[in-house]
């Protein structure tokens, strides 16, 4: 039963939706170094585009972004009936930020700057519950 877990977990699609070209280069390696495939995005226009046209098991999603935050992008995932797993990934770390998130339909929270483990901790969380 865990190995199935572990393929399971290995085959969860990550979309990334992250504007800032170095934290992409680092979610990407921590992405990498833990067995998961992930599509990067630049904004929350994308995000949609890409979400709509490709099936993903999670989302990494930044606030702050051009075009479409985080939030709106969220809101509007969750307008057309997509439930999968959205977690924030942002440098926005008040306690505001985190609830603002979680109330725009986001499912967890993970502050800037975050190392692999707390990342991947999250991950087979909530791919865990797929």
């Amino acid at each position: 039963m865990e190995a199935d877990v572990k393929n399971k977990q290995k085959n969860i699609m990550i979309l990334l939706a992250e504007d800032e070209e170095l934290y992409q280069e680092i979610i990407s390696q921590y992405i990498d170094s833990i067995g998961f495939k992930m599509t990067v995005v630049n904004n929350g226009k994308q995000c949609i585009n890409e979400l709509m046209n490709k099936p993903y098991d999670l989302i990494l999603m930044d606030i702050e972004m051009p075009e479409k935050n985080g939030l709106e992008t969220t809101r509007e995932i969750r307008k057309k009936g997509i439930s999968i797993p959205i977690i924030a990934v942002t440098s926005n770390t008040w306690k505001e930020d985190e609830i603002k998130s979680l109330k725009s339909g986001m499912n967890d929270f993970l502050a800037k700057p975050f190392n692999a483990k707390t990342l991947a901790k999250k991950i087979e969380y909530w791919g865990n519950i797929l």
